[in-house]
């Protein structure tokens, strides 16, 4: 009887320790954090709502700190790049205006001149209440600031220290004063690529446009569209905030050409 109760006992000892080492087996795995204090499985969720690093730090020997495009990079080279990006849509920007201004029916004895900013458009988008008075109807060119009343820059778009980590960084984008609340406008029609919130853009929204364009938004108070809208230039889509890492209510806003982000600067034209 002895032996019976014995071999019982070792029986559900080994059971249930299988059962614990099983249970262990199926904990989720804890992923090491990023410098944006981000686990890996939230990395990976914003990157699949179309999210990535508008903004790159370096540490003082130029090591990459955090939202660099690869390993190894440095701030010289990350700079290059996006001047060669930058240079590559000035050139699309304007041969696309040459090509429209050919392919534009004259009347005979008038003289031809070159396509005007608010002369790329496209048909057949929706109209929106309130908009953009200085923003055509239906442009599809990210052109003109997205704010109105002319905001003050506090932030040019280049190289800087970093104002909360006091680290070298790249700003991919300009950053507009402005008081929370107001709103934020589409420079051009497109449809809503995503929408997000993360610990250092804060509440962040991208716009696709066509030729390849998209306009990026963080710090946002609210964003009062959805993933997949479909949009007019001009409409209101946002109102900013004081969201995410900053050091006071503002606008980031960055413009990406073909998957890469370009000087924003010369795109800032009223149209």
């Amino acid at each position: 009887m002895i032996m019976k109760y014995t071999r019982l006992y070792i029986f559900f000892s080994v059971l249930m320790c299988g059962v614990a080492h099983g249970a262990g087996l199926l904990q989720p795995a804890s992923f090491p954090k990023t410098a944006d204090d981000l686990t890996f499985v939230q990395n990976i969720n914003l990157q699949s709502a179309g999210y990535e690093p508008w903004e790159s730090e370096y540490d003082a020997t130029g090591r990459c700190i955090s939202g660099c495009a690869y390993n190894g990079i440095t701030i010289q080279r990350e700079l290059q790049n996006l001047e060669n990006n930058t240079y590559n849509a000035r050139r699309a920007l304007s041969n696309y205006i040459s090509h429209t201004s050919s392919n534009a029916a004259v009347s005979p004895g008038v003289p031809t001149k070159p396509a005007t900013p608010q002369q790329i458009i496209v048909q057949n988008t929706p109209r929106c209440t309130p908009y953009h008075p200085e923003i055509p109807a239906a442009q599809s060119i990210p052109l003109g600031v997205p704010l109105t009343g002319n905001p003050r820059i506090t932030s040019p778009y280049g190289e800087r220290i970093h104002p909360i980590t006091g680290n070298r960084s790249v700003h991919k984008g300009v950053d507009f004063s402005a008081p929370i609340g107001t709103s934020v406008f589409s420079p051009a029609a497109g449809t809503i690529g995503s929408v997000w919130r993360d610990s250092t853009c804060g509440n962040g929204l991208k716009i696709s446009h066509t030729g390849g364009y998209e306009t990026v938004y963080c710090h946002l108070n609210k964003v009062t569209v959805k993933q997949g809208d479909v949009i007019g230039a001009g409409c209101v889509v946002a109102e900013t905030g004081n969201t995410g890492r900053t050091t006071g209510p503002h606008l980031h806003y960055g413009i990406k050409y073909n998957g890469e982000y370009i000087n924003p600067t010369d795109w800032l034209v009223a149209p």
